[in-house]
């Protein structure tokens, strides 16, 4: 079934358990259609998501903790793929040769 954002939209304000069920129909449909491989990750990252769902205050809070995971995933791919540890320490910062300031006169001194 090819669902539209407005068609989506409409559900969800006008038949929430109707949306639900078509967003759960649609997400077991995605994971059944990828790779055998890929279905236990897949299947493990929506258990992760629907308890952040169940557990979050609001909708929009549910939204933002789902959004910053995919950022962290994000980053850390971003950083196995330049080479940096996950935890954002990179070598070079590690390793760098710290400048000492020298202090000029103001125009009162």
């Amino acid at each position: 079934m090819a669902a539209c954002l407005p068609y989506l939209l409409l559900m969800a304000q006008c038949d929430p358990a109707g949306f639900e069920t078509l967003r759960a129909d649609l997400i077991e449909d995605c994971i059944r259609h990828s790779s055998k491989r890929n279905q236990r990750r897949l299947r493990g990252l929506q258990f992760v998501i629907e308890a952040r769902r169940r557990v979050a205050r609001s909708p929009m809070a549910a939204v933002l903790e789902i959004q910053a995971m995919m950022y962290e995933s994000l980053f850390g791919l971003h950083q196995a793929l330049m080479g940096g540890s996950r935890t954002g320490n990179s070598p070079a910062l590690t390793r760098a040769r710290v400048l000492p300031f020298r202090r000029h006169p103001s125009p009162g001194d």
